[in-house]
């Protein structure tokens, strides 16, 4: 709402005549840099369909089956989003100082290493407010798992707030707020669109890499026979991987889930979940919840209602559940 009214503005000013306004002081005395011309609107406009083109076909937006509306699972894990920091932080902080957009060495009267601290200030405050907003600002806000257009939103606010920042510190306030912002605006879009855009591909082949290698994995330990112990360490039941279904915690106990020909049938073993666990770390039987460990091999249907997933077993009637914290390690049953 807030960029639709900004660019109705600018709009309305077109019959205007245009003045020479400056994005940053060049010097103390605040001497112009970059004087605004008449290509500045259509710079305006173009900013403003790249953010919010894709936002206006709302019935799209509310389709369950758009993409819009499907899950963004790139940055489910704080060490993407770390990723993400860190490779924006380096990339804007070298590039800055490597090629000089903008003319941005121009800026100031500075030259050396002074200048090389001036120009890293960019990058280094554009890392500090994704930062805060990735690892802060967003779980709080955002809690369930979002979607795409959620991302989009996001980022966009993000762009929007990271300018702000920009045009507080380093903007002429002397000038037209908001030609100066749509200036500041223009600067940070273009100064982040690589590095965001390179960080996000970089996560994304990654994810692609590891799913590939998980259904290359030769099934090594699918009919390998498993000795689970209590806990004195004693082997209480052996079984093939591939019979056990799911395990659940009782107490102190654990109920082992197994298939026996077509019964399904079940064991308690005097020993903590955890400690199983660590057990089977080695095999494709992996923590879905805290009171139950399930083997992947057996999940025949995964479903998502409500943010909650729930998986469904082969030759049984039991469901899993699946709780929030572990939802990301069964991502790739639901696709």
């Amino acid at each position: 709402m807030i960029a639709i009214l900004i660019a109705g503005s600018i709009i309305k000013s077109k019959k205007k005549k245009y003045k020479q306004l400056t994005f940053f002081n060049n010097s103390i005395h605040g001497k112009f840099f970059s004087p605004l011309t008449p290509n500045f609107q259509k710079n305006v406009l173009v900013i403003f369909r790249v953010f919010t083109l894709p936002l206006f076909n709302f019935k799209a937006m509310t389709d369950k089956n758009n993409l819009l509306n499907s899950d963004f699972n790139l940055l489910n894990h704080n060490w993407k989003k770390l990723v993400l920091i860190s490779f924006c932080t380096l990339f804007s902080i070298l590039f800055i100082n490597l090629y000089t957009p903008f003319r941005i060495d121009q800026w100031e009267a500075d030259q050396g290493l002074s200048q090389f601290f001036r120009l890293s200030g960019f990058g280094i405050i554009g890392g500090v407010v994704i930062g805060l907003s990735q690892l802060i600002i967003k779980p709080i806000l955002f809690k369930r798992e979002h979607k795409v257009v959620h991302f989009i939103l996001w980022t966009i606010a993000e762009i929007l707030v990271l300018s702000l920042v920009f045009y507080g510190l380093y903007g002429s306030h002397g000038s037209n707020f908001f030609s100066e912002y749509f200036i500041s605006l223009k600067y940070t879009f273009l100064g982040l669109l690589i590095p965001y855009t390179l960080a996000l591909c970089f996560i994304f082949i990654f994810n692609k890499q590891q799913e590939s290698q998980k259904q290359a994995e030769p099934d090594t330990f699918i009919n390998k026979i498993i000795s689970l112990k209590d806990e004195y360490g004693n082997n209480r039941l052996s079984l093939k991987s591939s019979d056990i279904l799911f395990i659940e915690a009782a107490d102190n106990y654990s109920i082992i889930y197994y298939r026996d020909s077509d019964t399904i049938k079940k064991e308690m073993l005097r020993n903590s979940l955890k400690a199983l666990s660590e057990q089977l770390k080695d095999f494709a039987i992996k923590r879905c919840h805290r009171s139950y460990l399930v083997n992947v091999q057996n999940v025949k249907l995964a479903k998502k209602a409500s943010g909650k997933v729930s998986l469904h077993l082969e030759g049984s009637v039991s469901i899993v559940p699946v709780s929030r914290k572990f939802t990301p390690e069964f991502d790739h049953l639901l696709h």
